[in-house]
């Protein structure tokens, strides 16, 4: 199968290279890899022209600053230039991996692995390995869902992703692509024998801007997928099971407010398709590969 990679990334010049180089060093190359500067002012462009010197296969591009950045949205128009620079170039390919560049690979038959599940299955739309942070030295995986593929590195099966209609600009799109693409009878899959190293992880609480940003912000996403209002009362429960009592007030009083009044970003039949989704996951009625 032909991989295309491509790589959005700004002022990543303390990763980048731990990135390309986790790559580089795999059993099975891809076809391309675009990586798209999201106007950087580091070292980090003149690291990726480097390797892109060095390696045929990796394509430097920068794509022009064209309004305010926002959560979700800003990460999806890159990717998506990165889709429209490699059809100019005139790359064909199966599989789309959209990898950010603060990874660091374990295992050097990575992308060989995945790969062999696509080949093997030709239902799976959406994989990725299993992404982790290091906390107080332990190995923490950042989302522990068999279902959903993590947003730092996402493989698509093109016919998958061309009957989603792409990917939603708006935060929540990596839990929003998982369901609609199970929709259209897609597996998706979350591979834990892959682990990746997330160094520099944006939904961390001190990233977003302290525990009552985060919570806002995972309020907003929330309804943008026009979660009900039952799905707010279980994540402020885990939230204050945790002993983050402040986090679970301000999710849910925030959370109820965006639902009386705001309207989700999703249309009505993939809202409809969401609430469908999530009686399935209540009651165990997901599938996958094995």
């Amino acid at each position: 199968m032909k991989l295309l990679i491509i790589t959005p990334f700004k002022n990543e010049e303390g990763s980048i290279a731990q990135t390309i180089e986790s790559i580089c060093k795999q059993t099975v190359r891809p076809n391309a890899w675009i990586l798209v500067d999201d106007n950087s002012d580091d070292f980090s462009p003149e690291i990726v022209k480097g390797y892109s010197n060095e390696f045929r296969y990796i394509h430097y591009y920068v794509k022009g600053n064209d309004g305010a950045r926002s959560t979700g949205k800003n990460v999806i128009d890159v990717f998506n230039y990165g889709l429209q620079k490699a059809k100019e170039l005139g790359i064909n390919w199966d599989v789309v991996l959209k990898l950010d560049a603060d990874l660091v690979i374990e295992q050097d038959n990575y992308l060989e692995f995945i790969l062999h599940k696509f080949s093997s299955y030709p239902s799976l739309g959406i994989a990725s390995g299993a992404t982790y942070i290091f906390k107080e030295g332990k190995k923490i995986v950042e989302s522990k869902h068999k279902w959903h593929t993590q947003g730092p590195n996402k493989f698509y099966r093109k016919v998958c992703l061309e009957t989603m209609g792409g990917l939603k600009p708006y935060k929540g799109w990596d839990g929003i692509d998982d369901i609609l693409a199970r929709h259209h009878g897609f597996v998706t899959e979350k591979f834990f024998e892959q682990p990746i190293c997330h160094l520099y992880p944006t939904q961390t609480r001190s990233a977003e801007g302290g525990p009552r940003n985060g919570a806002i912000r995972e309020a907003i996403s929330y309804q943008n997928r026009d979660y009900p209002v039952y799905m707010f009362l279980l994540k402020a429960c885990k939230l204050a099971n945790k002993k983050k009592f402040y986090e679970a007030f301000v999710f849910l009083s925030y959370g109820l407010k965006l639902k009386r009044s705001t309207r989700p970003l999703v249309t009505e039949e993939e809202g409809r398709i969401i609430r469908a989704f999530l009686k399935q996951r209540f009651f165990n009625q997901i599938k996958y590969t094995s």
